[in-house]
């Protein structure tokens, strides 16, 4: 099945070439390759031109918007964090008004990490809260800090691992107290290369263990500063120097190598992350929203420092669409932001819906919500705030024509993306009825409000049983068990979305009598008996009937005949010949490229020739003007050689690593996903560098495609001809 919307594939897609054909063709010359088509196979018989609608659904017949039946919405709305509640992560006790779908863990670093290398706290610590909250449909949103500020000093914990304060390593901490932030607090020396060191083997390991777990939301980027806010401010101006840019941007390049599917957060707008340098999957939080996030101009002076205005200062503002925008509604105003007497627009107290549509929010911590719960008409703005952030789908035309397949008919649904962000992992359509069942993959990437896309499923099945009871629904490997992605439409549950549509004209139950001749638009099924007529007629219809009994001699037509069947096409690519000679190279050697994942260096050497049949790994490479989705990764945007081609690289697919595959599996993986194996040029220039799957220290599996210069074939794809690759 493919995407409606998908441009045509001339080399496969034969109706489009017919039809784009034959609109150059001369018009005397029709009638003539008309009757040559007639002779050809079945392969280019009327069965496989599409045709057009013979029902369509608008929006009118079908389930009205309603935000209220997407309920729950998985990862998105307003949440809370278990441990903030009776019960903890275990059992915990919060209201439940507003429906919720996540659950957020602040993780002190130590408490995880033991050694340069020791992590046990994953299995103990980290494991069983996000196991539990899954167990509840809730994915897990994660921040791990060092420094947590606390009121006084008999309750303040450090959570730099104590490993790192004693030698060799003897991390030098800072004792601090504010009376602006009235909390105490001790933090390391950001600056030291073995904290840096540190925190990049962490972030590698949390990588290696939870990235594309569909159980994990989103994990921010914490660890530096205050709450790992990425931020050391004590009143003391002084102290906001704490945290060397070096560092973030250390951290930054930690989190953007190690993670390929899950999205990462980080609480102010980085330039090394954001604007021109737009890592890929990098969303932002602000745990200060609705307090400082716009600026509205009610303060007298521009507020630069706000959240909002900083984004803006890079022209990153369309950074949601790459990454989610997450946060915390501020605590003082969280008891009051929905009442009806709320001063929205004063200062220090911004209107929520109006931060949720510039920031195109997609989720909100508040505790309020959950801790002490809203009532009456507050609640209710609640709900209807939750409801407004993140992504908001729904069907808006189903159309039906008779299929390219005989018996079967087409369908194609049209859907919108009505919410303020997209859905970040990957969401297919889904269509389903008596003996037919199929997924159309790319609801994911409509992502800007208002913007639709068409799918079309083919070869279902023309029968009443399935076309009565039709159901579209929505499906991620990212939903949990029982808390599936729904439509924002529908009366109560937009779970799914039913339709029934009719047969098509040449199934329907054949009259008692014998129908008027037909239209130039539509075949009408034979009659119960041959009719009886007079002398043929000198003028054809527009439109080929099913062959009588008797086929009729009938004059040449006169006017243009219908495109349906259209001719073949005689200056496009044709299907590979079954039996005509082939026109291929010779078939590839046995031996092929393997070049070290980051280019060099590698324990086994940056570059060797083995056997077709040994086990490497993969990691796959496109050409893509347009660009492509966030989880492709663009490493070599300086590189003077590939810098200017658009080039991505990728290693993880729907969360599954491709390791231990032989050349001819590897050549097919990055084959079905759209790409092709990487050159070795590009491999040796680190243009998959960092793509994720711990591949950099592994050979992986690298050859030219056509056109690539070589000096062996076991630098091609396919051979080595006169000095250049051949074939694929």
């Amino acid at each position: 099945h493919q995407k409606s919307t998908m441009p045509p594939q001339p080399c496969l897609n034969t109706t489009n070439i017919s039809q784009n054909v034959m609109m150059n063709l001369p018009k005397p010359a029709m009638p003539l390759l008309l009757i040559q088509l007639l002779l050809l196979p079945p392969l280019f018989s009327s069965a496989v031109v599409a045709q057009d609608p013979y029902h369509t659904l608008s929006s009118s017949d079908l389930p009205p918007a309603n935000s209220a039946a997407a309920r729950p919405s998985p990862l998105k709305g307003f949440l809370t964090s278990p441990e903030w509640h009776t019960g903890g992560y275990t059992n915990p006790q919060y209201f439940n008004t507003i429906e919720s779908t996540m659950e957020f863990y602040y993780i002190g670093l130590s408490d995880v990490m033991t050694g340069m290398n020791a992590f046990p706290g994953f299995d103990s610590v980290v494991e069983p809260r996000v196991a539990a909250s899954a167990s509840r449909g809730k994915h897990s949103i994660l921040r791990f800090y060092m420094d947590y500020p606390q009121s006084d000093v008999d309750s303040y914990v450090s959570h730099t691992p104590q490993f790192l304060k004693e030698a060799p390593y003897n991390v030098q901490m800072t004792d601090w107290s504010s009376a602006d932030l009235n909390a105490v607090g001790s933090s390391p020396d950001y600056s030291d290369s073995n904290l840096i060191n540190a925190l990049e083997n962490f972030v590698t390991a949390l990588a290696d263990r939870y990235d594309g777990d569909n159980r994990i939301g989103y994990i921010q980027l914490g660890l530096l500063g205050f709450w790992g806010e990425w931020h050391s401010w004590t009143g003391d101006s002084s102290t906001e120097s704490w945290i060397p840019d070096e560092t973030k941007m250390a951290l930054i390049d930690a989190f953007d190598t190690a993670f390929q599917t899950t999205q990462v957060q980080t609480r102010y707008a980085h330039w090394y992350a954001f604007g021109t340098n737009q890592r890929q999957g990098f969303g932002l939080h602000d745990d200060s929203f609705a307090h400082s996030t716009i600026d509205e101009g009610v303060y007298g002076d521009p507020m630069s420092w706000f959240f909002w205005p900083q984004v803006n200062s890079l022209e990153a503002t369309d950074f949601w669409k790459n990454g989610a925008m997450g946060g915390e509604v501020r605590p003082e105003l969280q008891s009051t932001i929905f009442d009806t007497d709320y001063p929205a627009g004063t200062q220090y107290h911004q209107e929520f819906g109006m931060c949720a549509d510039t920031t195109h929010a997609t989720y909100m911590m508040n505790y309020y919500a959950f801790g002490v719960g809203y009532q009456g008409s507050s609640l209710e703005s609640a709900r209807a705030a939750s409801d407004q952030m993140g992504y908001a789908f729904r069907l808006t035309e189903v159309s039906v024509a008779e299929g390219t397949v005989s018996d079967t008919v087409d369908i194609t649904a049209t859907v919108i993306q009505d919410g303020l962000a997209p859905f970040y992992y990957d969401l297919s359509l889904s269509l389903s009825c008596p003996g037919f069942n199929a997924n159309l993959a790319g609801v994911d990437d409509i992502a800007l409000e208002g913007s639709t896309a068409s799918f079309t499923f083919t070869a279902v099945p023309a029968t009443t049983d399935c076309l009565s009871v039709l159901e579209f629904s929505l499906s991620s490997s990212y939903a949990l068990a029982g808390a599936p992605v729904k439509f924002a439409q529908g009366v109560e549950d937009g779970t799914g979305v039913g339709v029934s549509l009719p047969l098509p004209p040449s199934e329907a139950p054949p009259t008692s009598q014998p129908t008027s001749p037909p239209t130039t638009a539509v075949l009408t099924p034979s009659p119960t008996s041959a009719p009886v007529t007079g002398v043929p007629t000198s003028q054809p219809t527009n439109v080929l009937t099913p062959p009588p009994t008797n086929a009729p001699e009938t004059a040449s037509p006169t006017s243009p005949p219908s495109p349906n069947p259209t001719p073949l096409p005689s200056n496009a690519p044709t299907p590979p010949p079954t039996t005509a000679t082939p026109t291929n190279p010779p078939a590839p050697s046995g031996l092929k490229t393997v070049v070290c994942g980051r280019g060099s260096p590698c324990s086994e050497g940056n570059k060797k020739t083995v056997s077709v049949d040994e086990l490497h790994e993969v990691r796959c490479c496109v050409n893509a003007p347009n660009g492509l989705p966030r989880w492709w990764k663009q490493k070599c945007l300086d590189h003077p050689e590939f810098g200017d081609k658009d080039l991505y690289a990728r290693s993880k697919f729907s969360g599954v690593c491709y390791n231990e595959q032989t050349f001819s599996q590897a050549k097919a993986v990055c084959s079905e996903k759209g790409a092709r194996l990487c050159t070795i040029k590009e491999m040796e220039a680190q243009c998959a560098k960092g793509t994720g799957c711990n591949f950099d220290r592994e050979m992986v599996w690298a050859c030219g495609h056509a056109g690539y210069t070589c000096s062996a074939d076991s630098e091609c794809c396919g051979s080595c001809v006169d000095g250049t690759c051949q074939g694929e």
